[in-house]
């Protein structure tokens, strides 16, 4: 009997001793797909190793000194008989090796795992993911997850597999998107009564030359959902008008809107508040309009209008706004009309506005 437990503990003994099945990472083939760094791949191949602890992943650098103390090059280890000869000479199980390649708009990741007793691949895991570079790591997780039976995030699965399942920046590439972030002119044009009073010379008007004045800002913009060829986004646009009139005309427009970021083509609709002149008064039997301040008639009916001698307030209307992109090399030219139907006192504003940026795309490492 003792016998029988003297040998049930030199097997337990021999079971420690061995440990954990090892593994060691090599290297991994990017030269279909040079957008990717494969030494990160590499590490974070390693990295996922370690927090999944199902091997004991040999040390980068029990790996260095054996390529250096055999003169062996580990760079470009792909084969079965390379790889059996590096696995012998590290004394591990497996090795885990795999590749990058692009296949029309998608990316492969493959990783598969070498078995080095049998000289055999033992087990491989594919993904055909989107050609989106900055997500490698996530990708590289996911890969190694499915090699080794690990459940991945079905939501963060979709998003980086199909377009259109999520509306976000994360499952397409920044370089598709167009962003107008600049400086912007404009030429607006006034109509109706409002446009006679700017041109009149009378008490109350303003002796403008025309109902029109240039305007001069910049246009901050925001992409929120890039999807495809499409991004709805939001345009924080201030403004000053009225300078060849010697006057000083703030203006705020806050719109939201959609672009298709292949054609150039956009719509946006928003609040436009402007500092306005306006006077409270009456028109008299010859039709001009009296301050209430000057003269108070009983039984007149006061209204509010356009006044070169009221107070300055601030007045709103909507702004619906359309317009396309023009593309010159990294340059943006962004032309656009709007126009603001007449509130309460005012009248339909029409213009045109332009600018100008540049797109700073990101710059993505070159790996020969």
């Amino acid at each position: 009997m003792k016998n029988k437990f003297y040998v049930i503990a030199l097997c337990l003994s021999a079971l420690v001793s061995k440990g954990q099945v090892s593994v060691a990472v090599l290297d991994f083939d990017t030269r279909n797909y040079d957008l990717v760094d494969d030494n990160q791949i590499i590490q974070k191949a390693i990295v996922d190793l370690i927090r999944i602890n199902k091997y004991e992943v040999v040390d980068k650098y029990d790996i260095e000194y054996i390529s250096k103390r055999d003169s062996v090059n580990l760079k470009g280890c792909f084969s079965k008989i390379c790889l059996a000869d590096i696995g012998k000479r590290l004394d591990c199980d497996f090795i885990l090796t795999g590749s990058l390649d692009q296949l029309g708009l998608r990316v492969s990741y493959t990783f598969r795992l070498f078995d080095v007793a049998t000289g055999r691949f033992s087990n491989s895991a594919s993904n055909l993911f989107l050609n989106i570079p900055e997500q490698s790591m996530v990708m590289t997780e996911m890969t190694i997850n499915t090699l080794l039976d690990i459940p991945n995030d079905e939501e963060m699965m979709r998003k980086l597999t199909v377009s259109e399942e999520y509306q976000s920046m994360l499952n397409n590439p920044d370089t598709k998107a167009i962003n107008n972030t600049g400086p912007r002119l404009g030429y607006s044009f006034i109509t109706g009564e409002n446009a006679a009073i700017l041109r009149s010379a009378d008490l109350g008007g303003f002796d403008y030359f025309s109902p029109s004045m240039f305007s001069f800002g910049f246009q901050f913009e925001q992409v929120f959902i890039n999807s495809g060829d499409f991004q709805a986004l939001v345009e924080v646009i201030p403004m000053i008008a009225g300078i060849e009139y010697s006057r000083f005309i703030p203006t705020l427009s806050a719109l939201m809107g959609m672009r298709n970021s292949r054609s150039g083509w956009e719509f946006a609709i928003g609040p436009n508040i402007t500092a306005t002149s306006i006077g409270e008064g009456y028109l008299d039997a010859n039709n001009k309009f009296i301050l209430a301040s000057i003269y108070d008639p009983s039984g007149t009916e006061y209204i509010r209008r356009l006044d070169s001698r009221g107070e300055t307030t601030l007045s709103s209307g909507l702004m619906i706004g359309v317009g396309k992109t023009f593309k010159s090399g990294k340059m943006n030219f962004p032309v656009n009309f709007f126009a603001i139907p007449p509130a309460k006192g005012n009248s339909w504003r029409i213009g045109l506005s332009t600018g100008f940026n540049i797109i700073q795309k990101k710059v993505r490492p070159n790996v020969n």
